[in-house]
C-alpha cells in the first residue's frame, strides 16, 4: 500500500511501499502450563532470562484464568504483523485437546523492545466475537485531492468489530478514489463483509476513520499565489 509522504499542485509526489511477510491467519502454538504462585515478578524475569518462553495467562468466558508460558519466537512472527490482534491461535496446553484463542494485549519493554506478557482470551467459534480489525487504503492514485498535492490522514488505525471466528479478514480497505480535499470516509460508510458489523462505540455513535486534507507547501503556495494577485491589482489601481 502506498503512503504519500507530500507533494504540491504540478510537483512530483514521494511514495514508498511496505511489503511484509503475513504469518498465517492461524497457527498452533504449543504452551506449558504454569503454577499462578510461580507467575510472579521475579519468576517471569527469570523464565525470560533462562529461556525463550515467554509469561502469558490465558482467560474464558467465565473469567478463569490460565496461566502457562509460550515460545517468544511464535509471538514476535506475530508481533510483526499488523494482523496481530486477529490472528487465530490454536492453543495446546501441555496435553490437553487444542482451542482456539485470540491475543488482547501485548505488553512490551519499552528500552529492548521484547515482548514482556501476553494476554489470550479463550472462545466459542460459534459464538460472535469483537475483534480489532486494521484498516489500510487503497487506489490513492485514484483521489483527485491526492493528486492536487493532499495528504491522507489516517484516524483510525483499526476498527474494531463483531464477527464469527472463521470470518475475520486481515484488513479492511477504504477505496479513496474520487475523495477530493476537504472529503471524508466515516465509519459508518465502510464496506464491510457479510456476517460482520462495528461494534458499538463507548462516547459516541460514528466517527471520520480517514480524511484528505491539506499540506502546509500547498497551503503557503496558495498564500503567495493570493498575495502576487492582490499586489498586481494594488499596483494596476496606482497606475490609474
Amino acid at each position: 500500500v502506498g503512503r504519500v509522504l507530500g507533494g504540491s499542485p504540478g510537483g512530483e509526489r514521494c511514495l514508498y511501499t511496505r511489503k511484509k511477510k503475513k504469518p498465517p491467519s492461524t497457527m498452533v502454538v504449543g504452551v506449558k502450563r504454569t503454577d499462578p504462585e510461580e507467575f510472579g515478578t521475579r519468576s517471569s524475569r527469570r523464565l525470560r532470562r533462562t529461556s525463550n518462553m515467554v509469561p502469558a495467562r490465558i482467560q474464558d468466558s467465565s473469567g478463569v484464568s490460565t496461566y502457562c508460558s509460550l515460545d517468544i519466537g511464535v509471538l514476535n512472527k506475530v508481533q510483526k504483523s499488523r494482523s496481530r490482534y486477529n490472528t487465530i491461535m490454536q492453543v495446546k496446553l501441555d496435553e490437553d485437546e487444542p482451542f482456539p484463542a485470540l491475543i488482547r494485549k501485548i505488553q512490551i519493554e519499552p528500552v529492548s523492545d521484547r515482548i514482556q506478557h501476553v494476554n489470550l482470551v479463550r472462545y466459542n467459534p460459534e459464538v460472535g466475537i469483537e475483534v480489532d480489525i486494521p484498516v489500510l487504503w487503497i487506489n490513492e492514485e485514484k483521489s483527485p485531492g491526492v493528486k492536487k498535492g493532499g495528504v491522507v490522514n489516517q484516524v483510525l488505525q483499526k476498527v474494531r468489530v463483531v464477527c464469527r471466528s472463521t470470518d475475520i479478514p486481515k484488513t479492511i480497505e477504504v477505496d479513496i478514489a474520487g475523495m477530493d480535499v476537504g472529503d471524508r470516509k466515516w465509519l459508518t460508510e465502510l464496506s464491510l463483509p457479510e456476517n460482520m458489523e462495528v461494534a458499538p462505540l463507548p462516547h459516541y455513535d460514528n466517527c471520520p476513520a480517514l480524511t484528505i486534507g491539506r499540506t502546509r507547501v500547498s497551503m503557503l503556495e496558495e498564500r503567495k499565489q493570493r498575495e502576487a494577485a492582490a499586489a498586481e491589482a494594488g499596483d494596476g489601481k496606482k497606475k490609474k
